[in-house]
């Protein structure tokens, strides 16, 4: 439906009737005045009253009040009064001043109302950029640095790509077209900052010399100038993550070298005390072997025997921490008793106890787990070895074994020096060895750690136990019910 011809938003009426209130005050003061002022300076009220309505409301408020205000200077102030009367020359003075006042108060009015609003638009526009440039600095991929970017513009339509090879590869999120992508490597290769194009603005992402790709906006949907800042701002913030994705590199590959320097130097000192002995006693018994009597022959190939299964252990850690950390290592589950287990482990390390003694303490039941066979004999034997590494003689290496809930639990308690609490999370990573000797290869906690977080189940150290002296390491794993048995519940080859 057409609007009226004398239609107007209501604040436009607002403003015409304010306008014409003010009038009528300044109108009734002049003609107050009058009697004291003359004719010529009551008029100077109705031009104050006039320009006042034009600095307030506006130009079109400020025309009514000049037509209303001549109307009532001619017919109540100028005389004769109480007649209208414009038939001197000085008759249309009066209406000609107050119609340029108002011109002019109206016009400078909206100049200012003008300038206030730009003033407005540029303080949004710079906060909505200071919040641009906040979100950047905690961008950590490309996909973020398009959501930040995108977020100010109207209309929500933003491209961002990148610089690959001579061709623009869009960030997830920006649309893949070929007409924008063509914009962006316009943009990126063009002797200005930016083109339009298509009804498309392409905008180059430079930081420092180079561009790192474009930025790619429909046209009228937000400032060239706030564009040109995000896009400053949006290249400088892929730069960023470019470069601290070298950093992460960088540091990988120095931790990478640390850790294969730490590998030769731990395989070297490891394998060189065993292969000296068993070489030292080989040569010995090739050499002066008919001339031993049979107990130090004997001594000789127990301790080729004994380092040769030192040496085998030590082998045997090292591939299984390879496949554990490379993810290649398949567990095949069988269902394993825990005492029985750890009786058997006990066993195989007697001659290494020595004038220790290994106290297992069980339930009169079997506890049964469900776990990788070899793993789970290689996790205990490599805890209790560093069990008895760090005990002194005479001293007693306790096992506990017992259900707590719907775990089976597994504590080995030595009373040796125990482990500084700074260092008792890193006993867990690979060739770290505490500093209280320096024996073993550093593998057997993590290995113990892999196999136990890949069966499902948790591997804490508590250090000191008692009087400042003792390590205790607990291994949680589920426990297998009875009744999971009697149903046949029994997973292979996990």
């Amino acid at each position: 439906m057409d609007r009226p011809l004398l239609f107007f938003p209501a604040s436009r009426w607002l403003g015409l009737a304010l306008g014409l209130g003010l009038t009528l005050c300044f109108a009734l003061l002049g003609i107050v005045l009058t009697p004291w002022l003359g004719e010529g300076y009551a008029s100077l009220v109705f031009v104050v009253g006039i320009a006042a309505v034009g600095a307030l409301y506006g130009l079109l408020p400020a025309l009514v009040s000049a037509a209303i205000g001549a109307l009532i200077f001619d017919f109540f102030v100028s005389e004769p009064v109480f007649e209208f009367t414009f038939t001197r020359t000085t008759d249309l003075a009066p209406p000609l001043v107050f119609t340029a006042c108002a011109l002019i108060s109206g016009w400078l009015s909206g100049r200012l109302r003008d300038e206030a609003t730009r003033a407005s638009r540029y303080n949004l526009q710079l906060e909505s950029l200071l919040d641009v440039s906040r979100q950047l600095q905690r961008a950590a991929s490309d996909e973020e640095v398009w959501r930040v970017v995108l977020s100010p513009v109207r209309g929500g339509r933003l491209g961002l790509y990148r610089a690959v090879e001579g061709r623009m590869a869009p960030v997830p999120g920006s649309p893949d077209d070929a007409v924008w992508r063509e914009i962006a490597q316009a943009a990126c290769r063009g002797d200005q900052e930016w083109v339009a194009r298509e009804g498309l603005i392409g905008l180059r992402l430079l930081a420092g010399a180079h561009a790192v790709g474009a930025m790619v906006v429909a046209q009228g949907e937000a400032d060239i100038g706030f564009l040109l800042a995000c896009g400053r701002m949006a290249a400088l913030a892929l730069e960023r993550i470019d470069l601290a994705l070298q950093l992460s590199e960088v540091h990988a590959a120095a931790r990478t070298e640390e850790l294969k320097t730490a590998l030769l130097a731990s395989v070297s000192h490891d394998l060189r005390t065993p292969l000296t002995t068993i070489s030292t006693s080989a040569a010995s018994l090739l050499a002066f072997g008919p001339q031993f009597d049979s107990e130090t022959s004997r001594e000789l190939l127990k301790g080729i025997v004994d380092e040769a299964s030192r040496l085998n252990h030590l082998t045997t850690n090292l591939l299984q921490m390879t496949r554990l950390q490379a993810g290649e290592q398949k567990l095949h589950v069988s269902l394993l008793p825990v005492a029985e287990t750890v009786h058997a482990v006990v066993g195989r390390l007697r001659a290494m106890v020595g004038r220790r003694r290994v106290e297992i303490i069980a339930p009169p039941q079997e506890l049964l787990i469900h776990a990788d066979t070899a793993l789970f004999d290689l996790a205990l034997t490599n805890v209790l070895q560093n069990a008895v590494y760090y005990s002194p003689d005479g001293t007693t290496i306790r096992v506990d074994c017992s259900a707590q809930g719907s775990d089976c639990v597994i504590a080995i308690t030595d009373q040796g020096v125990g482990i500084p609490l700074d260092q008792q999370e890193r006993v867990f990573e690979r060739f770290y060895r505490v500093e209280r000797g320096r024996r073993g290869s550093g593998l057997g906690l993590p290995i113990a750690r892999g196999f136990v977080e890949a069966s499902g189940g948790t591997i804490a150290l508590d250090s000191p136990v008692s009087e400042g002296r003792g390590t205790c390491v607990t291994i949680r794993l589920p426990l297998v019910e009875p009744a999971a048995i009697q149903h046949g519940a029994v997973d292979e080859g996990l």
